[in-house]
């Protein structure tokens, strides 16, 4: 399938690509506003693919046990948070003093950078995941970016030589957000090891079970042995519950209990979604399918894109970032125009488009309007 552009043939195909993601100003699509959605009560009319999240649907026993467990959202859901912290700790073959639940996986990135604020200063990759960005600029913390290297993996040998006794937070996304891309699991892993004896590590693991590529691996194998590194997942990606805001991470307890105590909420996650998640995790035949589902909406993009002339970067998520030849706002409000929203990039005088995976549907209809626009 000549479409799917490997590392070197993208490269080959824009020699520029590199230069037009590296570091550049603040991402235009960092909380971006629609005004035709103010406009409207409701957003069923738009086609969204601007925030990642899965067309798919949940799985059928959340949903049941939703329904189910509806009558007691009157009840606080104190003694359920073990629930699923036992089911995670069993299925990642951790003690459950090692897992911390959050309203999403960006509430345990918010208490980390909060953890981290008091000195010093946080080590990212750029382009990176804008929220993380967002809310660390929203802390006043000090960023010190480090740009993606040329296969768009994080360049972690320049980002080693600047580790200090100033660095207090390092947050590496994998795979990366813009992006899509991965940072190969042996250099990631030799990276952790030797920067965590000077700083806490995040490793943000959003996209981890839609990773098929031999190359990438979790780094939660370094929480085991104790290193100074937590894991950040959620379930509001494959797993399909954005709306409902529930993720966690995985740390050794001393790093779980720094975090207890700048918790912010004696409850911070619903009993709904706790039940949700517990019957979302279970349900192995509901991930697979939408992980199949997901292949095969990406490869229809790729090969669309392709015959449009656009270049994008391989993706090992649920979303594709592509480079076009136009202001990537302006195109973007042409498309919301339309009621399909995606989002836009300007990085460094160059312009892009990052659009998520939906339904094959959705995907017909805004390519038939990409296509007119481009």
């Amino acid at each position: 399938m000549g479409y799917v552009l490997d590392r070197r043939q993208w490269l080959k195909t824009s020699a520029l690509a590199v230069a037009g993601l590296m570091a550049g100003p603040d991402f235009l699509a960092c909380r971006r506003k629609s005004s035709i959605l103010e406009q409207n009560s409701s957003a069923d009319d738009f086609i969204m693919l601007h925030n990642n999240e899965s067309p798919f649907g949940i799985s059928p026993n959340a949903r049941e046990s939703i329904t189910r467990s509806i009558h007691l959202s009157n009840r606080y859901p104190h003694g359920y948070y073990s629930d699923l912290i036992d089911l995670i700790a069993e299925r990642e073959n951790t003690p459950p003093d090692h897992i911390i639940l959050g309203a999403g996986s960006t509430d345990v990135m918010v208490t980390l950078i909060h953890l981290a604020k008091t000195e010093g200063e946080i080590l990212v990759g750029d382009p990176t995941y804008f929220d993380f960005i967002f809310y660390a600029k929203r802390s006043e913390c000090s960023l010190n970016k480090v740009r993606l290297n040329d296969k768009f993996e994080h360049d972690l040998e320049a980002m080693e030589k600047l580790v200090s006794s100033q660095t207090n937070l390092i947050y590496i996304c994998n795979p990366n957000n813009p992006t899509g891309s991965i940072t190969p699991k042996d250099k990631l892993q030799l990276f952790c090891e030797h920067a965590s004896k000077k700083a806490l590590v995040v490793v943000h693991e959003a996209y981890h079970e839609y990773v098929e590529d031999e190359a990438y691996s979790s780094m939660i194998d370094l929480v085991k042995q104790r290193k100074n590194v937590i894991i950040t997942r959620t379930f509001s990606k494959i797993f399909g519950l954005a709306g409902l805001r529930i993720g966690y991470g995985i740390a050794h307890p001393e790093i779980i209990k720094k975090l207890n105590k700048l918790s912010r909420n004696f409850a911070p996650v619903a009993w709904l979604s706790l039940k949700a998640a517990v019957a979302s995790y279970r349900d192995q035949a509901f991930i697979q399918s939408v992980i199949e589902k997901n292949k095969q909406v990406k490869a229809f993009l790729y090969e669309e894109l392709d015959k449009l002339g656009l270049c994008c970067i391989p993706s090992h998520t649920n979303f594709v970032l592509f480079k076009v030849d136009q202001d990537a706002s302006e195109l973007t409000k042409k498309l919301e125009a339309q009621k399909i929203l995606v989002r836009p990039f300007g990085l460094n005088n160059k312009q892009w488009i990052r659009v998520s995976c939906g339904t094959k549907q959705e995907l017909q209809t805004f390519i038939s309007s990409l296509a007119e626009l481009v």
